[in-house]
């Protein structure tokens, strides 16, 4: 199989197919960001939980899970509030590594408001750089603002609402053009000024790749649907957020916002940026796109209007003149570099 996330047609075939139990129905349907549950004791409290790995060489591997994994927890309507993490090391690893993945996922979990609550840590000859996972786990808090998480993904085009609009926050490839820039610095400083790998390694603060304030606001302003954009990009989110509402789409490849310093970067590695890495930027459906703009832009956070859903299951990408089909999602192009 190929190297990042399964393809969408293996997912279905020998993951999905494989789950017969019915025992958790309120559990992940497919495409949503993470798994509700509902305690036995009062149906009322709903718990999060969402699972993320980082398989990528970074130095920063530790913040990019935790990141992930309460991103999820985010745009599902919840707060995150602990942490668990698995830890896989190279032999060869020293000490300080897994030092540095523990400060680097505290401080993020922190920033989230979580704790870091546990783990699993290991040295194997299986991997070649650290692995590793991140697995948060939080409480509702706004869940009755936006679509059910156990409703997401369970409609078809028939019986779906339309008349969406579909709004990107901030820029899309943050995450991604910071690994880059984090990882790359010296190759990118051979084509371009420092100022450009500087302004790519800042996208890696939590200021950036946090949603928390953005879910908050989207879902309070009548979002319907909330994805958080990670990896496989923009064009990815876009695929999986068609999936959960039961919908197609039109979207204006010009209006999707992204950053010159990204584009910048991700052609000195000949990177496709709508299909890399883009934790810190959520996507959002609700029937007025404008008023969640307005309430975005008035926190400081940009938000642009880039498409609408729409009835059926065609799912468009307009460049000017030029109309092509959403492609199923695609390896991230993030490992084209950061797996060697």
């Amino acid at each position: 199989m190929r190297i990042g996330k399964i393809t969408e047609n293996v997912l279905k075939r020998s993951v999905w197919k494989q789950i017969h139990n019915g025992k958790y129905k309120n559990g992940a349907a497919g495409y949503t960001d993470c798994a509700c549950f509902r305690t036995a004791e009062n149906k009322d409290d709903e718990v999060l939980s969402s699972t993320f790995t980082v398989t990528s060489r970074l130095s920063h591997c530790g913040k990019y899970a935790v990141v992930g994994a309460c991103n999820n927890i985010l745009a599902g309507g919840g707060r995150p509030f602990q942490v668990l993490l698995s830890i896989t090391l190279p032999k060869d690893a020293e000490e300080s590594v897994l030092r540095q993945v523990m400060r680097d996922a505290e401080d993020a979990a922190n920033a989230f408001g979580a704790d870091i609550a546990g783990g699993h840590t290991e040295v194997s000859g299986a991997v070649n750089w650290p692995l590793v996972t991140a697995t948060a786990v939080g409480y509702k808090s706004y869940t009755d603002c936006i679509e059910t998480i156990q409703e997401k993904g369970k409609k078809s085009s028939s019986d779906a609402e339309d008349n969406f609009d579909i709004i990107v926050t901030k820029w899309i490839a943050l995450s991604g053009t910071a690994m880059l820039a984090e990882e790359r610095k010296e190759r990118i400083s051979e084509r371009y000024p420092s100022f450009i790998k500087d302004a790519g390694i800042s996208f890696g603060k939590m200021d950036y790749l946090s949603i928390a304030d953005e879910a908050k606001i989207a879902a309070e302003s009548g979002a319907k649907y909330m994805h958080d954009l990670s990896s496989g990009g923009v064009f990815a989110g876009l695929w999986e957020l068609g999936q959960m509402a039961g919908l197609g789409m039109e979207v204006d490849l010009k209006a999707i916002p992204i950053r010159q310093e990204t584009v910048e970067i991700t052609d000195v590695f000949d990177l496709n940026p709508y299909i890399m890495a883009s934790a810190g930027s959520l996507l959002i459906a609700a029937n007025d796109g404008q008023k969640i703009v307005d309430a975005l832009e008035k926190e400081g956070i940009p938000a642009t209007i880039i498409g609408k859903l729409s009835k059926g299951n065609d799912r468009i990408i307009r460049n000017e003149d030029e109309t092509r089909f959403l492609d199923l999602p695609q390896s991230d192009e993030i490992l084209k570099v950061l797996t060697d």
